[in-house]
């Protein structure tokens, strides 16, 4: 049965001014103009003849998703944000030490995988990404290893113990970016024991560490990536 013009033109009012999840739409139009029921079933009508347009968002960063509606002049905000997207893969690539999956991307800036999936394929020269291969998966955990055990030397003052020719300028860009967001989650058991094995049972374990602080970190970063350069 067809729904009356009167609700049509509640809904297409209340998103004259931008985009709507469905609760915000609930609690503007019932049940003072129409029902719970009655809402869904013109949201539905007006989709289904194009008069507006819907897609699920992910509710800030919670597992919960919402229901987005817009008129026809306001669909590109329902559009993921290229710049959401590009952010995210740079994001993802230094914490994963790979190209990001989709979903992954989709998962971090809390948008539907299929608008995001169009973005990324459609961006992706510019966004240097490709779908990560298994031999790329299982290289990017000794990768992320690595990065793990350089960011805790820098935290904990080994600087002794840094051996430039086995690091990259890359290796100390993805230890510098868990160190601005990972900082309390990297602990001594993240260094790379280098204790001396003398005979049975006997070995030298590592020197006493002293953690840095931020200052201090970001020294000694800027400390080791010009070292590298200069060895270089």
């Amino acid at each position: 049965m067809r729904i009356l013009p009167g609700y049509e033109k509640s809904v297409l009012e209340t998103l004259k001014n931008g985009p709507k999840p469905r609760n915000i739409l609930i609690k503007e139009l019932c049940p003072k103009i129409m029902s719970e029921k009655k809402l869904q079933t013109t949201l539905n009508e007006l989709e289904e003849e194009r008069r507006i347009f819907c897609r699920p968002m992910r509710i800030g960063k919670s597992h919960k998703w919402t229901s987005v509606y817009a008129l026809p002049i306001h669909r590109h905000l329902l559009e993921a944000d290229y710049s959401q997207v590009a952010r995210a893969v740079k994001h993802l690539r230094l914490e994963l030490c790979r190209n990001p999956e989709v979903e992954e991307v989709a998962a971090k800036i809390g948008e539907d995988p299929e608008n995001v999936r169009k973005l990324v394929f459609k961006h992706a020269s510019e966004l240097r990404w490709k779908p990560p291969t298994p031999e790329e998966r299982e290289k990017a955990k000794e990768s992320q290893k690595k990065a793990w055990e350089l960011a805790a030397q820098i935290k904990y003052s080994w600087d002794d113990e840094i051996s430039l020719p086995e690091i990259s300028l890359e290796d100390i860009k993805r230890a510098e970016f868990l160190l601005t967001h990972q900082l309390g989650s990297i602990k001594p058991e993240h260094l790379p024991f280098i204790g001396s094995v003398l005979g049975p049972g006997i070995n030298i374990g590592p020197p006493p560490i002293r953690e840095r602080g931020k200052k201090e970190i970001i020294d000694a970063i800027k400390k080791l990536r010009g070292l590298k350069r200069t060895k270089a």
